[in-house]
């Protein structure tokens, strides 16, 4: 296992996978700090991809992707320590195939690509969609099992496979530590940063146009705490283990209600959808996304998941990693604070 008293020393390389989606180019800006103590930063792009969230940050770039064996070689290739924020997201049975490649298929190759080159420690951004669902709302940890349903929702699977790809990195001999965040939401800290779905859709509830909501519920954390929870692990984190990141489980009928009684709130009273509707919405998802060849924001595996309890706790993440989180009162208001804009 690395040595922890010597992380973050001069000289150190560092990759970051995905630095420019919403978690990878937060985990970035906190990096960036630490160049000035002489760690080197590096990031891993595709060629042509838009790379503007990362202006003002010292890294350099190297050019490849997860299903280019070769271009991970070369990415990690006196690198100490792996940040690999890249990923696919979606709730679609249509992204399966898409989802395996690039969530379990990439892992596998950049894990390979770890042990070849001697890289240190990996940090894998993981999600608690690869962790267990507690019984009737009680919080899942760290322990709770995967359950068979879950298998049958083509992100969590992936992300449950994904992790298997870096628990068989620890059997060859790589130090790996997983990274699982709940529905991460807030404001990046770089100007250039843009909002990602969840957040949106905050907005979009808080200026009125969402008047209905889901029987579930969910567990959310602020991007910054999820940047720190990287840095935490990294420093801190046992090796096999994974951190559920987490600031507060709510239901969206407790969500809504919080994001109405903010200080200009448009939202009025909402109203639970009932099954039928959510159903329906979900298909609708699935057929538009079909026709304009976009990725659904809603789908019938987002609406099924949203009929449902997914809380967690973060128990461990504040004991071993001494995680501090950000209220979600805070985050939503700087998520709303701009909603005029």
């Amino acid at each position: 296992m690395q040595d922890k008293d010597t992380l973050g020393q001069s000289g150190r390389v560092i990759l970051v996978t995905g630095a420019t989606g919403y978690i990878g180019s937060e985990l970035v800006e906190r990096l960036s700090s630490l160049c000035d103590a002489g760690l080197h930063l590096r990031v891993l792009a595709r060629r042509g991809s838009d790379v503007s969230v990362l202006d003002g940050n010292s890294v350099e770039f190297v050019y490849g992707d997860l299903l280019d064996s070769l271009s991970l070689y070369d990415a990690c290739s006196g690198v100490d320590t792996v940040f690999h924020c890249a990923g696919l997201i979606a709730y679609s049975r249509n992204y399966r195939q898409r989802l395996y490649a690039t969530n379990v298929t990439g892992t596998g190759n950049l894990v390979n690509a770890c042990l070849a080159e001697g890289v240190t420690r990996l940090v894998h951004t993981s999600s608690v969609a690869a962790a267990g669902v507690g019984d009737d709302g009680e919080p899942a940890d760290e322990t709770t099992p995967f359950r068979e349903w879950q298998h049958r929702i083509a992100y969590m699977e992936s992300k449950h496979l994904a992790e298997m790809e870096g628990r068989r990195g620890i059997a060859e001999g790589l130090d790996v530590v997983f990274v699982n965040p709940g529905v991460v939401i807030g404001t990046p800290s770089n100007p250039a940063g843009r909002l990602n779905s969840s957040s949106r859709a905050i907005r979009d509830i808080y200026r009125g146009t969402i008047p209905v909501y889901p029987s579930g519920g969910i567990s959310l954390v602020d991007i910054g705490d999820v940047a720190d929870a990287h840095l935490a692990a990294w420093r801190h984190g046992r090796s096999g283990q994974r951190y559920l990141v987490t600031a507060g489980n709510y239901s969206f009928r407790q969500l809504f209600a919080m994001i109405a009684a903010m200080p200009g709130s448009a939202a009025g009273k909402a109203y639970q959808a009932a099954s039928v509707v959510e159903s329906v919405v979900g298909v609708a998802g699935e057929l538009f996304a079909l026709l304009t060849g976009s990725r659904p924001y809603l789908s019938v595996e987002s609406m099924r998941l949203a009929r449902t309890l997914l809380y967690y706790s973060n128990r461990l993440s504040v004991e071993e990693l001494g995680m501090q989180y950000r209220p979600v009162e805070e985050t939503l208001r700087s998520i709303v604070s701009q909603a005029a804009v």
